[in-house]
């Protein structure tokens, strides 16, 4: 099965959702079409019966036919634009929300593959594609093609042999169209790879923007952003030029048919004209006279037929704009449906429940890679008691970060066991284990929302005075009151709004308010300066009197607090006891500790 097929038959699945809406825009439809056979027909019986037998009395009867089924087709076309507009709004919310759910549910290591720009693009550009061409197939691309057969049975009903030669054009419009798609279709898929290039581009420049200045590299990303933009245009261009050619000739072909329609029409409508006058000159009885004026080809037949082939012609005219659109979103749908169809989703509430945590965590031979190329930890064993605080102290990238990402199961072990309270924690629900964990990681992320609704992230139903206290427990309470709003101050994007140490203090404050049994912190202090921190320390040694609480730190202040002290290395540990039994016998910690007082020393 190729791609586009599987593409087609994964969004067909998803209109299943949607019985009663695809079956109401199908009835509006066929009403709408047989109502415009109506005027055609009246036209034909003006022409033929009502004009020259001078029928005055059908005049009023067939005008009104002609009016109502006017208004009823209007009715209906109103009906269906209404169902169709709650239609497309009701499948962007649930393609939409569908594929946030999925993206959430996603593990790291998928977001570690990915850039935010293209995710984002899925998002933002490509749901409202793919929702187009469903949205499109079903109020243009339905109601086109059952006109075109309706439209063609009644032709053929009326005269078999001009309906041969007007659809003459037909093949060669449904080869265009398939050679079109087949030429499009790999060149679409590269526009919106350009546009997702693009938005990535984008999303980091503006995410960069005082890197970018402080480096003054405006004009090289702006040379990047043009030349990324530049490629985004040279791929449109191409879509853009084979429609240009695609669409006049197909055109093309439809004033084909409507001239094959006029020449052979007016021929056989002159020889059966010509005939009528004969037979009516002639000895011939009157049933075969009958017969014959019934299939002749009548002006009035003609012009109905001149009707019908614009019935016929008008919907193909529209299936090559549905066609250009189908190919374009079949693109983006399938870039959505890449994602809806991943496997590996977090099963969040599978596995046992934490009834009561006592906090006691081992890893037991535990080795993790992020990639196939090197091991980020490897036969990792450590053991913390309940309510002990351990450190975990090692040069940047010895794989200290990771331990904490594991014991998360932010990722999961290649090998060995992580245990907690002696089961192992891939036998427990991701959505329990994380209840129990306090994580204050060392880079902070604040939403784009108040202190308030960023602080109830860690208890949703947490009191003002609640919040305050775990302010104070992090020294946030006194800068927060002098900002404007209090509680709720708008921090900005990624809490732009604050300083670093501030929306660390911030992020602390929510894990004290979680009150969670267990503590991590990612260097929680880094960013804090020297009195923030030892005020911070006090806080940390009141809450971790009854709790587990793993730090990694590199400044001497918080390792000497640790109950245990774990030393890393490339991804190992080397060594662990006491501060003290460590000077002693771990020359590699010893470093670290003279380098860390030197640190200390000169930020005082």
């Amino acid at each position: 099965m190729s791609a586009a097929t599987s593409t087609a038959s994964q969004m067909i699945r998803f209109m299943r959702r949607y019985p009663w809406r695809v079956a109401a825009g199908a009835f509006m439809a066929i009403a709408g079409t047989l109502l415009g056979f109506v005027f055609p027909a009246v036209t034909q019986k003006f022409i033929d019966d009502i004009i020259p037998n001078r029928r005055l009395d059908l005049i009023l009867g067939a005008a009104g036919l002609a009016l109502g089924s006017f208004a009823l087709k209007q009715f209906f076309y109103t009906l269906r634009t209404l169902a169709n507009n709650a239609f497309e709004l009701r499948m962007t919310y649930d393609l939409r929300s569908e594929l946030h759910r999925k993206i959430q549910h996603l593990p790291l290591k998928w977001f570690d593959r990915q850039s935010s720009g293209d995710i984002l693009t899925r998002m933002a550009d490509d749901v409202p594609n793919t929702q187009r061409v469903i949205l499109e197939g079903i109020d243009q691309g339905l109601p086109a093609v059952l006109q075109v057969l309706l439209t063609g049975g009644v032709m053929y009903s009326i005269h078999p042999k001009l309906a041969t030669v007007v659809l003459i054009p037909v093949p060669f419009i449904i080869a265009g169209g398939w050679i079109y798609a087949r030429w499009v279709s790999p060149r679409a898929t590269k526009a919106r790879e350009a546009a997702s290039g693009l938005s990535t581009l984008l999303h980091d420049n503006i995410a960069g923007i005082r890197q970018i200045k402080s480096y003054t590299l405006e004009q090289e990303k702006q040379e990047d952003f043009d030349e990324s933009s530049g490629a985004y245009r040279d791929q449109q261009t191409k879509l853009q030029r084979a429609w240009s050619i695609y669409g006049p000739g197909m055109g093309f072909l439809g004033d084909l048919g409507v001239v094959l329609l006029m020449g052979f029409g007016a021929y056989w409508c002159i020889q059966d004209m010509q005939a009528l006058d004969a037979l009516r000159t002639s000895a011939v009885n009157a049933e075969a006279l009958k017969n014959f004026e019934a299939n002749a080809l009548t002006i009035g037949k003609l012009s109905q037929f001149l009707l019908l082939m614009g019935m016929f012609y008008e919907p193909i005219g529209r299936l090559h704009g549905v066609n250009q659109t189908f190919v374009n979103g079949l693109a983006s749908a399938k870039r959505i449906f890449d994602i809806l169809t991943l496997g590996g989703a977090e099963e969040l509430h599978h596995g046992d429940a934490l009834k009561e945590v006592k906090g006691e965590i081992r890893f037991e031979d535990v080795s993790f890679r992020y990639d196939e190329h090197r091991p980020t930890v490897e036969h990792i064993n450590v053991l913390v008691k309940p309510q002990q605080t351990v450190a975990i102290v090692g040069a940047t990238g010895a794989g200290k970060s990771t331990l904490f990402q594991l014991l998360t199961r932010f990722y999961d072990p290649d090998s060995g066991e992580i245990l907690l309270d002696g089961k192992s924690i891939r036998s427990l629900s991701k959505v329990s284990l994380r209840d129990s964990i306090g994580y204050v990681t060392q880079e902070s992320y604040l939403f784009n929302q108040t202190i308030r609704e960023n602080l109830k992230l860690g208890k949703p139903d947490a009191t003002d005075e609640e919040l305050w206290q775990a302010l104070r427990l992090a020294c946030a309470a006194d800068f927060v009151e002098k900002l404007d709003g209090k509680l709720d101050a708008t921090v900005g994007e990624r809490g732009s709004r604050l300083s670093g140490g501030e929306k660390q203090r911030i992020s602390i404050a929510r894990a004290f308010l979680k009150d969670a049994p267990i503590l991590l912190l990612d260097e929680a202090t880094s960013a804090v300066d020297t009195k923030s921190e030892r005020l911070i320390q006090q806080a940390i040694d009141e809450l971790r009197r009854d709790r587990t609480c793993l730090v990694i730190a590199h400044r001497l202040s918080t390792i000497l607090h640790a109950d245990q002290i774990y030393a890393m290395r490339s991804g190992q540990v080397v060594d662990h006891g006491t501060h003290d039994e460590l000077m002693k016998k771990c020359p590699y910690y010893a470093e670290l500790v003279a380098l860390s007082f030197q640190e200390e020393k000169l930020a005082e």
